[in-house]
């Protein structure tokens, strides 16, 4: 018999057999102890997951000659479960659906179903790329996959669920195989190699063929075969990395010492030292993403963390390299190389865009967040506000979550600031309870009105229009022109001029002032722009440049305050 590579020889015999897909096998199995196999199913996912390998068992055990179909456990040895195996059996059809997509190919399966099993209790049609079959194919397909002939199963395979249209979608059983986790993915290639090739391999080579198959187990078993064939009777880490091209992890090392340093020379002197060994750059920055999140893992979650992609032997390493940055270094790191890799694959000259990256990655301490800023600035007029309580505070330094106590306090007060080297343009937070602007009778003005008049208006519209009252109360200058009644509200006062403009406010308004006025009256409502109130404006500003925290931001920053206004005058 010719030489079969490791991912056939291997392949799983047995529901048992498949490795991470219990959700799937446990479901086909009770299916067919309970005798309610469905007419047709579709079994998505990534790529070298089982799903074809599944659909494989699960015609072998529905047409077991041992078995009849009764347990979900094939022989593994009748004929029935041997052809199956090789792909000779003339009742389980393997159709590549990239390749016969057309509507010819489906009417030629259609009318090949039509006829009875030849030697089997079922015929099964393995459609591998589903998601390939154009729209008129697809829907030649339809009614055959909703009504098939007695004993005729679908097994439709996709890596694209969401390229079939719903129709084929609503008349199936579907099942998302997941991918698969590293430490799955690094047991199985051991059991392989230790127990069915009896050769050694070394825990970080497995490590690296785990990681670089993404998580589809038969990437993971080719590589394996390749590495096999590189090295010998013993795999060893540095030959599958020199093998696949994966860079040293004393290469990342190197990364993490030169940006604890702060060092550009060093961090430029590594990407030169990757060119100068034929490495690919793309590989090392996909290899030094992968690096950073396993550190914010370990720093977030701990060291022995599941989460983390990477063997026992490295977690003290990971651990120790971790404890060097908080989780904001190494989430902004994070996001400095995710752009990176991003630059890489689309721009030119790569070597550029990963030393740029890199160089932002060095200098990344050095940016001070605004909340840590706000931490010292609050520091800062604390002690000045409590010299005894802020010399002790500052001999212990800063608590841990003072950034984000001060952050939460700047955000509760509502400030807004902008700094530049000559002026400082603040907005003033909104006192928590404003004080009300009433128009008291000595700081009216009344023209044509005597007070005796205002005052009566005001009688009459407290006892019969509490609502009016409300509004009326505000108007801070009355005029009476002939038949015309105009009402002056301050400018900041604009909303409760227009709600008084309304139609039916404004009526009610104008029949109490013609009662109390003695005339008919038309009424106007408009704004005294002339009397804007200079004085709070005043206040704001004297509070303002009092704030222990904006006098530490001027010091600091340099400049004046050219401007102090209430948010909702922006």
């Amino acid at each position: 018999m010719s030489y079969q590579v490791i991912a056939r020889k291997w392949r799983p015999q047995t529901f048992g057999d498949v490795v991470g897909q219990r959700h799937v096998t446990q479901t086909l199995e009770n299916a067919i102890r309970a005798g309610r196999v469905a007419h047709a199913y579709i079994f998505s996912g990534v790529r070298g997951v089982g799903k074809t390998t599944t659909a494989r068992i699960l015609a072998k055990a529905l047409n077991c000659a041992k078995t009849q179909g009764k347990t979900p456990e094939p022989c593994n040895e009748c004929d029935s479960c041997r052809e199956i195996a090789a792909g000779t059996s003339l009742d389980v059809l393997e159709i590549d659906a990239a390749s016969n997509r057309g509507i010819d190919q489906i009417r030629e399966l259609r009318e090949m179903v039509r006829y009875a099993p030849a030697s089997s209790r079922y015929k099964i049609v393995i459609l591998d790329e589903a998601h390939q079959l154009t729209d008129d194919a697809s829907n030649a397909l339809l009614k055959t996959l909703e009504e098939p002939p007695d004993r005729v199963i679908f097994v439709l395979a996709t890596t694209q669920p969401e390229a079939l249209i719903d129709t084929i979608k609503s008349r199936a059983q579907l099942f998302q195989f997941r991918t698969l986790s590293f430490d799955e993915i690094a047991n199985q290639l051991e059991r392989v190699v230790k127990k069915e090739e009896k050769l050694e391999i070394e825990p970080g080579a497995v490590a690296v063929l785990a990681r670089v198959a993404e998580g589809s187990l038969r990437d993971a078993l080719s590589l394996l075969e390749q590495t096999m064939a590189y090295s010998g009777e013993k795999i060893t880490e540095a030959q599958v990395r020199e093998l696949l091209g994966v860079v040293a992890e004393s290469a990342l090392d190197d990364l993490v010492e030169a940006i604890t340093a702060q060092s550009a020379e060093r961090a430029l002197a590594l990407v030169h030292r990757l060119i100068n060994d034929g490495q690919n750059l793309q590989h090392f920055c996909r290899e030094a993403i992968r690096h950073f999140r396993n550190l914010l893992v370990a720093r977030v979650s701990g060291a022995e963390s599941a989460l983390i992609a990477a063997p026992s032997s490295e977690r003290p390493r990971l651990a120790e390299q971790a404890g060097r940055f908080s989780e904001e270094d190494l989430t902004r790191f994070f996001q400095i190389l995710l752009s990176t890799g991003d630059d890489l694959h689309r721009r030119f000259d790569p070597r550029l865009h990963l030393e740029l990256g890199l160089l932002k990655l060095v200098n990344a301490a050095r940016l001070a967040p605004l909340e840590e800023m706000l931490a010292e600035l609050r520091g800062e007029s604390a002690s000045r506000s409590s010299p005894a309580r802020g010399s002790s505070a500052s001999s212990a330094g800063p608590a841990p979550g003072a950034a984000k106590a001060a952050a939460a306090s700047a955000s509760s007060n509502n400030l807004s600031a902008s700094a530049a080297p000559s002026t400082l343009s603040v907005s003033a937070p909104i006192p928590a309870a404003p004080p009300r602007i009433i128009a008291k009778a000595a700081e009216e003005s009344f023209s044509g009105l005597a007070a005796a008049q205002v005052e009566a208006i005001k009688s009459a519209l407290q006892g019969q229009q509490k609502f009016l009252w409300s509004l009326v109360e505000h108007v801070c200058r009355w005029e009476l022109d002939g038949g015309e009644m105009r009402l002056y509200f301050p400018s900041e006062n604009r909303a409760l001029a227009e709600m008084l403009q309304a139609r039916d406010p404004m009526e009610k308004l104008r029949t109490v002032l013609t009662q109390v006025v003695g005339q008919p009256l038309r009424v106007c409502v408009k704004l005294d722009s002339s009397r804007a109130p200079m004085g709070r404006s005043a206040e704001l500003r004297s509070r303002f440049e009092e704030d222990p925290i904006v006098q530490a931001m001027l010091k600091r920053f340099g400049g004046r305050i050219s401007e102090v206004k209430r948010r909702s005058e922006e």
